[in-house]
């Protein structure tokens, strides 16, 4: 099948407007079991779409039963990692976590109001203690917390036992609801936090597990509940809730709905887990993210989605672009009657090529969508012209090609693709629309390279220069860009994705079928036979 042999407008670009991910800064000790720590924060980071960069506080040796020792980073280390990274990188939102001893504390607050103009949202994990029990924050540097830290914050998300420690009460005070809103509101008011997040997770609440979010700026306290999960896998929660919380703000969502949000991932993210270690094993950070079979656009490879499906074409692809109707063409063999056949069904596959681009606008979303699909669509009927060009030199006229009926071939491969249309979504109509865009651009640039194509003399030469040509070429590329871009906005897996190949196979076999109709054609009898008849 042929498709657009012009250009299309260069006024009309597909632009995807997707912004860089923002860039989120975990302050925190590393944990060698992988499920707290920075480690927990760069995979939530990731899982929640933005870029990690970290602050290394202190080396623990830890695992899912307990935390054997730890070494805090010296202070002086910290404030230059700091530094480093906020001089140099746009920072959108930072966290803390385990910050050993006081020198660390102070070390964290010099460096943070040395770049306090940059207004970063700083989110506070006041980590104290380990869930094995081991003590992460010296009791001596309790007051530094309240006094040099927790002013600088913008939301602090302590546990039971941590808010009773700020706020110097007795362990085990706090039991109720009730008392999780009054201790937020007082952890506010006392050191000028807008934001207090307390996690229930440790109250007496039956089958739910109650948040209480306050927010200074409206006086309001929401209560968020969760379903309460019967598992051990709760290792690092709350340096992934803290983490999410940064990640979202980052991102430019408002406080109560970004805290919302990170409640919801941590708590499914603990329904996901899967066993790790002996003891209290971590949270499955990754829960969220789709393994996809094809990467993001690199140097080397800018198509990715375009080379998964002609890999997973189970070498349909390569018989289509190296079809004998092709290399027969290529070396001006092939038989006068093939080609006029294949040029009068082309030119009945040409308009319904041209509905197909035309569908293709109409389930388009955005502008520059439609004016590629438009444009192509026209581009359709422009080609017609070469079709009623060529068939004119062996005495056929328009009238004729009008009246020529559709082969069932080309009805099989047309009313294909119009179905994909009507019944799926318009990735999968372009991706059935693709076969015929990208296989024609590549077989003819292929054998128009090829040394061994007859060019002078050749009857088909016209018609493979004609799609060898920077028009069609470049109506390929946009076909490709737009194609590409689609895909990586859904990054399609699963069923979706097996679907979207078993439709490129299909229009790739009808493809060959077309050009294989039409070698298997019978010669026009002579006429002499035509007089004894």
């Amino acid at each position: 099948m042929s498709a657009t042999a012009t250009a299309i407008d260069p006024s009309v670009k597909i632009t995807d407007n997707a912004k860089h991910p923002a860039a989120v800064l975990t302050i925190a000790g590393s944990d060698s079991g992988g499920g707290a720590g920075i480690q927990a924060d760069l995979k939530t980071f990731m899982a929640s779409g933005t870029y990690g960069l970290s602050v290394i506080t202190a080396v623990t040796a830890q695992n899912t039963k307990e935390v054997r020792s730890f070494m805090a980073v010296s202070p002086e280390m910290i404030e230059q990692q700091m530094d480093a990274v906020l001089e140099d990188i746009d920072v959108r939102a930072a966290k803390t976590g385990m910050l050993a001893d006081s020198s660390v504390i102070k070390a964290v607050a010099r460096a943070w109001n040395r770049h306090a103009a940059k207004d970063i949202p700083l989110v506070i994990d006041p980590v104290m203690i380990a869930t094995s029990g081991k003590e992460l924050l010296k009791s001596d540097a309790l007051d530094t917390l309240r006094n040099e830290l927790l002013p600088l914050a913008a939301v602090v998300t302590p546990n039971l036992r941590e808010t009773e420690a700020i706020l110097d009460m007795a362990a085990g005070s706090i039991d109720s609801v009730q008392k999780m809103d009054d201790a937020a509101r007082l952890i506010s008011k006392k050191f000028g936090v807008p934001v207090v997040v307390i996690k229930g997770g440790h109250l007496d609440s039956g089958s739910k597990v109650v948040d209480v979010i306050f927010v200074a700026a409206t006086n309001s306290a929401t209560n968020v509940e969760s379903c309460r999960v019967n598992t051990d896998s709760t290792h690092g929660t709350g340096c992934t809730l803290s983490a999410a919380i940064a990640a979202n703000l980052a991102k430019g969502i408002d406080y109560l709905p970004a805290i919302k949000r990170s409640i919801r991932y941590v708590n499914e993210a603990i329904q996901a887990a899967y066993p790790v270690g002996r003891g209290n094993g971590p949270v499955n950070h990754g829960y969220a993210l789709r393994t996809s079979l094809f990467a993001l656009p690199t140097q080397h490879n800018q198509h990715p989605f375009t080379q998964y499906l002609k890999e997973s074409s189970q070498g349909l692809w390569q018989q289509y672009i190296d079809h004998l109707f092709v290399q027969k063409a290529a070396a001006g063999s092939l038989a006068q009657h093939s080609f006029v056949h294949y040029l009068k069904q082309d030119y009945i596959y040409l308009k319904h090529y041209a509905r197909a681009w035309s569908l293709a606008a109409f389930k388009s979303d955005s502008l520059q969508e439609i004016g590629v699909s438009a444009q192509a669509a026209l581009g359709c009927v422009r080609e017609s012209s070469l079709h009623i060009r060529m068939c004119a030199r062996w005495g056929i006229t328009q009238a004729e090609m009008e009246c020529e009926r559709e082969s069932n071939t080309s009805v099989a491969y047309t009313r294909y693709i119009i179905d994909r249309g009507m019944c799926g979504d318009l990735l999968e109509l372009l991706v059935a629309i693709y076969t015929c865009l990208l296989g024609y651009g590549e077989a003819a640039a292929k054998y128009a390279e090829d040394p061994r194509t007859v060019r002078e003399g050749n009857p088909y030469w016209e018609w493979i220069s004609s799609y060898a040509n920077a028009d069609f070429q470049g109506a390929v590329d946009e076909g490709r860009q737009m194609i590409e871009m689609l895909a990586q906005k859904e990054m399609p897996s699963g069923a979706r994705l097996a679907r979207l190949v078993k439709t490129f196979n299909v229009t790739s076999a009808l493809e060959i079928e077309f050009w294989d109709h039409a070698l298997q054609l019978d010669p026009p009898p002579s006429k002499d036979k035509a007089k004894a008849h």
